[in-house]
């Protein structure tokens, strides 16, 4: 029998109070040489540090959930590893690997000369977004990101060597983003990338700007994936406003088409009309950890908040008075996605944001995980 999330948010929150301190040391892999400046932080969050002149470094007051822990360092590969508040360990001591000139030489020289003026737009609008908060974000280091087209698989990649630096007006926020994917199929018009941020809030003497910002942030959470996935995790999706139904997805005969003689299959979505319960898709995994795992698609719809202009004008058949409607797919329904209570989710490709998500979850509207909501409860 499925447990009640319930009972997982009141066993997390019961160990809020505690402060618990992450020290560790960088060097230089195969060596005792220590690697001062290098950024280390906690991914998706505002918690981060730099390395001293012996490499060492410190973060106070770990949060309570489970974090990725990324060491960045120019000339060095990006070191991950994933960190458990509940299981610090006493002394993290991190080896860099350095990476080789002439890897990196011929890396770039495998990629287009003139790409940004080639595929600039489409990189900004497919990473950054078209959302409202998109207009106000800049990508301040463009010329680090290079690409390369395969006409043979018909599919954008992207890398950069240095992460990249985006300046959120809309949002109040300086994110350094660790681009490690970027790819673009345009025979699925699947796209998928993956990234490691590091928040810094735009500081602002002016009260309106910070109130404004304020302001931003929270509608931007309102049927975000991120409140999609808090409310999950404590089994409140119904009284958070969230609606759940299965879709299923057939092929059937194209009647209108007719190819070599016979009407080619399509894709037809068939809704079932019944809502389903938050813990019909997720349970318990641990005392800190739900489950979220189903079958064919399923429609998440967010009663409390109307589609936005933008995607209407941008998205044919969106009505001015429909709510946030989005999907979720699980290639993989075999797969189960770890869901914690502050809404982190690692899925890589085991699941796919589509509908208005695919629209929204851009860097744009990306939110730290220590991003505190004041949402009424509804």
């Amino acid at each position: 029998m499925r447990l009640l999330l319930l009972i997982l948010g009141c066993l997390f929150f019961g160990g809020l109070t505690a402060q618990k301190k992450l020290s560790g040391k960088i060097l230089i892999a195969g060596t005792n040489i220590p690697v001062p400046s290098a950024s280390i932080f906690l991914s998706n969050t505002s918690v981060g540090t730099v390395s001293k002149e012996d490499g060492s470094f410190s973060i106070e007051n770990f949060p309570e959930g489970r974090y990725d822990l990324v060491v960045t360092m120019l000339g060095y590969s990006t070191y991950i590893v994933e960190i458990n508040a509940v299981r610090l360990p006493d002394f993290l001591t991190v080896q860099l690997q350095p990476k080789a000139k002439e890897l990196q030489e011929v890396i770039v020289e495998g990629y287009e000369k003139n790409g940004w003026k080639k595929w600039g737009d489409f990189f900004m609008q497919s990473l950054i977004g078209k959302t409202p908060n998109a207009q106000q974000c800049i990508l301040l280091n463009k010329e680090v990101v290079r690409f390369r087209f395969s006409k043979k698989l018909n599919r954008l990649t992207a890398i950069s060597d240095e992460p990249l630096l985006i300046r959120n007006k809309a949002l109040g926020y300086e994110l350094k983003y660790d681009l490690t994917a970027f790819e673009y199929n345009f025979n699925t018009q699947i796209f998928y990338y993956q990234g490691f941020p590091l928040f810094t809030e735009i500081e602002s003497s002016s009260k309106r700007r910070n109130k404004n910002w304020e302001r931003n942030r929270q509608e931007t959470f309102q049927g975000s994936l991120l409140h999609f996935m808090r409310s999950l995790y404590r089994n409140q999706l119904v009284q958070d406003g969230f609606e759940l139904r299965k879709i299923i997805r057939k092929k059937e005969p194209n009647t209108r088409i007719i190819l070599n003689g016979v009407h080619p299959l399509t894709d037809v979505n068939m809704l079932v009309n019944i809502p389903l319960t938050g813990d019909s898709i997720a349970f318990a995994i641990d005392s800190v950890t739900a489950g979220l795992q189903f079958s064919d698609y399923l429609q998440v719809v967010y009663l409390h908040k109307k589609m936005p202009e933008q995607y209407r004008l941008q998205t044919r058949g969106v009505s001015a008075d429909q709510p946030i409607t989005a999907e979720l797919h699980m290639p993989n329904a075999t797969k189960v996605i770890a869901v914690l209570a502050n809404g982190s989710f690692f899925m890589g490709r085991d699941l796919l944001a589509m509908a208005y998500w695919a629209w929204s979850e851009k860097l744009s509207n990306l939110l730290p995980l220590d991003y505190k909501s004041s949402t009424p409860k509804m």
